[in-house]
């Protein structure tokens, strides 16, 4: 694990609410610099919840969320803008543009934070979308496209800015297990090649076994630090034990 002291993402006793309903509560957690961190945790617990408050997407009701040392609660609008430049964020259902083409999808976030020519913008996107095995789809249009082909693309325009922090929802769900392999390298190699910090959520322990320098289960409106892959599997808490050996009897109630 190459990671050092230096704190690029912090929650500070942070409650989430949505729609009047409790989501989290009292969330304490840190995140160092060139550290990948996995959210793992039943359906509806609230992971992609987390991952969305510490991108500064959702607001808590109570806490605070700081990244690189910045309080999203106290920044304004041109200094949130700056510092969601040097983020990159991978929603669960892509949020790509429907009408855009896929070349035009990757090329979006660059037209809107550089100054480049047409080919530039196309080279860059390109380079892109052929690491995620995409360059023959660059005319088609997110519709045309399977789900875990939306997915890859999505990673291609999340990390077009050459983001420090990059949130992944679940990046490889809809995908073969070759894909998977595809994508995670991707991301690794994308991580050490740019010094850049991981924040992710993902279904599959496999995958949280082999990318989380820690792991963090997101149950009962609590977000628990269970350690590395190797200190998960000893960890005391039977919610943890029943979710990662995949038990239906247990604390954890399967609706």
């Amino acid at each position: 694990m190459k990671t050092n002291n230096e704190i690029v993402l912090e929650a500070k006793n942070v409650t989430v609410e949505l729609k009047g309903k409790l989501i989290l509560k009292d969330v304490n957690l840190q995140v160092h610099k060139h550290e990948t961190i996995v959210f793992i945790g039943p359906s509806g617990a609230g992971k992609t919840v987390i991952l969305k408050t510490l991108a500064g997407i959702f607001q808590p009701v109570k806490g605070d969320v700081f990244i690189n040392g910045e309080n999203w609660k106290e920044l304004s609008g041109d200094k949130k803008h700056d510092l969601a430049q040097k983020l990159g964020v991978l929603f669960q259902q892509g949020a790509l543009f429907d009408t855009m083409t896929a070349l035009e999808n990757v090329e979006f976030p660059l037209r809107e934070h550089y100054h480049l020519s047409e080919k530039e913008l196309a080279e860059r996107s390109r380079e892109l979308l052929d690491k995620v095995n995409l360059l023959d789809a660059e005319d088609k249009i997110p519709s045309e496209l399977s789900g875990g082909m939306q997915r890859r693309l999505g990673i291609a325009r999340a990390l077009a800015l050459n983001p420090n922090i990059i949130f992944y929802d679940d990046p490889v769900a809809g995908q073969d297990p070759m894909q998977s392999d595809q994508m995670l390298t991707l991301i690794s190699d994308f991580k050490e090649a740019n010094d850049s910090t991981v924040v992710m959520v993902s279904s599959r322990m496999p995958v949280a076994y082999r990318m989380a320098d820690r792991i963090f289960m997101v149950v009962d409106n609590e977000v628990i630090e269970a350690g590395s892959a190797e200190e998960i599997k000893k960890h005391p808490d039977p919610r943890i034990q029943q979710f990662i050996q995949g038990h239906l009897k247990g604390p954890i109630s399967i609706g």
